[in-house]
């Protein structure tokens, strides 16, 4: 909000006495910071609802690979190539669209923001239970930092730099839980970050 605020103020005084350039590159601090202050305000909201138990789960069946592919569409179209799905076209699940939407491009924009590429999408179903990872070929996460990696607000040092809450973690495992499953961490072979999310792939 000082940022956003800063800015227009700076524009609202001084903007006639600017050049263009000097207003084009505040124009675009200024959708920035707005964006981000965006995405705060919708995951503060999430937390408010899975806090107060009011999120509602719809399961209902749907097609696993196309879902994947329109939340790839969604959230990491300009870097589609760095996305690998191997995904059965012909899986299919019975679980809530949304609540699987909110988790996936979480792992999605995490892996892309902080890993490296190639990103690996793998789905199955077992046990009466969807099981979906997303891997990445990056670092993956400081040994010290896993026990609190889905806790809210924390990030870790090696990432303090980039863009981020701290809070998409947390929310994406408490939408795994509010639909009665979980969402897990595992380091990657050689090396990455494989988080994998587990929903009970039937009716509730």
């Amino acid at each position: 909000m000082a940022s956003i605020y800063g800015l227009v103020d700076t524009l609202h005084r001084r903007g006639s006495e600017l050049d263009e350039d000097r207003l084009v590159e505040m124009r675009l601090m200024l959708h920035q910071q707005a964006d981000r202050l965006r995405l705060l305000v919708e995951q503060l909201l999430d937390l408010s609802r899975l806090d107060a138990d009011v999120v509602a789960i719809r399961p209902r069946p749907f097609a696993v690979r196309e879902r994947v592919e329109e939340i790839v569409t969604g959230v990491a179209a300009e870097q589609r190539a760095a996305i690998t799905l191997e995904i059965d076209p012909e899986l299919t699940t019975v679980a809530d669209p949304d609540a699987f939407e909110r988790i996936v491009s979480n792992l999605l924009v995490n892996a892309l923001r902080y890993g490296e590429p190639p990103v690996t999408v793998r789905a199955l179903q077992l046990d009466r239970h969807l099981r979906l990872t997303v891997e990445d070929c990056g670092p993956g996460i400081p040994t010290e930092f896993i026990p609190s990696l889905f806790e809210r607000f924390t990030r870790s040092g090696a990432t303090s730099d980039l863009p981020g809450t701290g809070l998409g973690l947390a929310i994406a495992r408490s939408y795994a839980q509010a639909h009665r499953g979980e969402l897990l961490y595992e380091e990657a072979e050689p090396h990455g970050a494989r988080f994998q999310l587990v929903l009970p792939a039937e009716a509730a």
